[in-house]
């Protein structure tokens, strides 16, 4: 099926996808201020520039969007009709590259959280998630009932 939109409307569309402070990026920034977490944004320092960085916790997080990122059996995954071969090898290039990053972090020291864009409607349990891996890095760090 071809494409709804001209050339020149889908260039304009693509040309407004951002790729840093998303919505989704916004939001998990809210749950570790919640947290009361100090974080780096897009750390340059750090192999593949996550999203945010808690260095006192040597906790990498990387906000994916579903579709970008090719997040399995989720239906914002789906690849679109038209260029179908390009999507598929462009989302692949996207997966090696992510699982080459990461490999990168884990070897320095550093763990990994990759937060889905479509898990963010509980976002609950993603602070929940966010606290306790924190809390096992540092323990006592976080108040409440995630620390002491």
């Amino acid at each position: 099926m071809a494409d709804v939109y001209t050339k020149e409307k889908r260039r304009e569309i693509m040309s407004r996808v951002r790729n840093k402070r998303t919505s989704p990026e916004e939001a998990v920034a809210e749950l570790l201020c919640e947290l009361g977490v100090k974080y780096r944004r897009n750390d340059r320092t750090l192999p593949g520039q996550p999203d945010f960085s808690v260095r006192s916790a040597r906790l990498a997080v990387f906000v994916n969007g579903c579709f970008w990122h090719g997040h399995a059996n989720c239906p914002r995954a789906k690849l679109p009709d038209s260029n179908a071969a390009f999507w598929a090898n462009k989302i692949q290039k996207n997966k090696t590259r992510d699982r080459s990053v990461a490999r990168k972090l884990r070897r320095s020291g550093w763990r990994i959280m990759t937060v889905w864009q479509c898990r963010l409607r509980k976002a609950e349990r993603i602070r929940r998630r966010l606290a306790r891996v924190i809390e096992q890095a540092e323990p006592g760090r976080l108040p409440g009932r995630f620390g002491a």
